[in-house]
């Protein structure tokens, strides 16, 4: 097999602002797969060992298909795959310790386009008008902006008041950024100019958003941990479950943890928009009407292994990504929306994301 580098030499002449755009096909692919309607599943890989992988899982056939950016590709994705998305028919990829993103055809794997040299990049969002896309880096406060059709860098944004940027939601034409790491507030852009329209306070560090159908974002906080260097003044605290009016802004905390407990995957929210899911030691459901939460948990969970949740948004199956001993394959393990398990199947190391088409 080539070495990624052989793959990024194939952009290289049209490198521009450390983005890149290309309708070739990078070579050792001869005939690309076709990849239909089914479930893309990210397997970071362990730090620093560049195995990071893409995996396909047949929801007709109930296929698996192993490594498909090798596959179409004839090159390693890279050293921990962070995060994806759907974009007009591509497939965005974020692998976090390379610095890259890769922009795939969705049908065929093949890449089309990449970013590199990126500082720890994060997640990726898309203003309303789809022609702009950013991405949020760790460790700095500064967000990429770029073109996701050319797969062009144009520019970056600085957010004032917080220390870096994690996962991101998109609303009417704000953006809503969560400042992760030692933070403990959400910065709001206007994606039309890229101003920073307002920062508001929510518990500590939080990592992961969603947007419900009744237009409010909802948050989970960590609440910290003996690593944080937290701002003068903020502490430790509970983990946390906070509701957020994207049109206001006010936020509400409408559930607190016990202290020191740990989140096992980001938040997922249903098809229709109306039911939030996530790892707390068990996988639990939250009605977005009342907000209430459950006494009892919808599936409960073994060990430390489950890395990651979501939902199918066409039939409500929910995945869990199973890491299992952090060193060896992981599996992805289905249940109905009533808790039944459905089945299991094995897939690269450390899988933790999902993307459903």
């Amino acid at each position: 097999m080539k070495k990624l580098f052989s793959l990024l030499s194939i952009f290289a002449a049209t490198l521009l602002l450390g983005g890149c755009n290309s309708n070739e096909t990078p070579s050792g692919d001869e005939t690309p797969v076709s990849y239909d309607e089914g479930v893309y599943i990210l397997c970071e890989g362990s730090y620093g060992s560049g195995n990071a992988s893409l995996w396909f899982y047949d929801r007709d056939t109930k296929e698996v298909k192993a490594d498909i950016f090798g596959e179409a590709n004839d090159a390693k994705l890279g050293d921990v795959g962070q995060s994806m998305m759907l974009h007009n028919g591509d497939l965005l990829v974020v692998v976090n310790n390379s610095g890259v993103v890769y922009s795939l055809d969705a049908t065929t794997g093949v890449v089309k386009g990449m970013i590199e040299n990126l500082l720890s990049p994060r997640f990726i969002a898309i203003a309303p008008s789809g022609t702009k896309g950013y991405i949020s880096q760790m460790y700095t406060n500064k967000l990429i902006t770029f073109d996701p059709r050319t797969m062009s860098v144009t520019g970056e944004v600085e957010l004032s008041g917080v220390a870096d940027a994690e996962q991101m939601v998109v609303w009417g034409d704000k953006l809503f950024v969560a400042a992760w790491s030692n933070g403990h507030k959400i910065a709001v852009l206007d994606t039309t100019t890229d101003k920073q329209v307002d920062l508001f306070e929510v518990g500590v560090q939080p990592y992961s958003m969603v947007l419900d159908k009744n237009g409010y974002i909802w948050v989970v906080c960590d609440g910290g941990n003996e690593w944080s260097t937290l701002p003068e003044g903020v502490t430790m605290e509970a983990p946390s479950l906070w509701r957020i009016s994207a049109e206001t802004h006010e936020a509400t905390k409408t559930h607190s943890f016990t202290p020191g407990g740990y989140f096992r995957s980001r938040l997922a929210i249903n098809g229709e928009g109306d039911t939030l899911y996530f790892i707390y030691d068990a996988v639990w459901t939250v009605d977005v009407a009342s907000g209430e939460f459950p006494s009892e948990p919808l599936i409960t969970v073994e060990g430390w292994g489950q890395y990651g949740l979501d939902v199918d948004p066409t039939n409500g199956d929910i995945y869990i990504a199973d890491a299992k001993d952090y060193v060896s394959n992981g599996a992805v393990v289905r249940y109905n929306n009533k808790g039944e398990k459905l089945d299991e199947f094995e897939v690269g190391l450390l899988p933790s994301k999902f993307v459903f088409r």
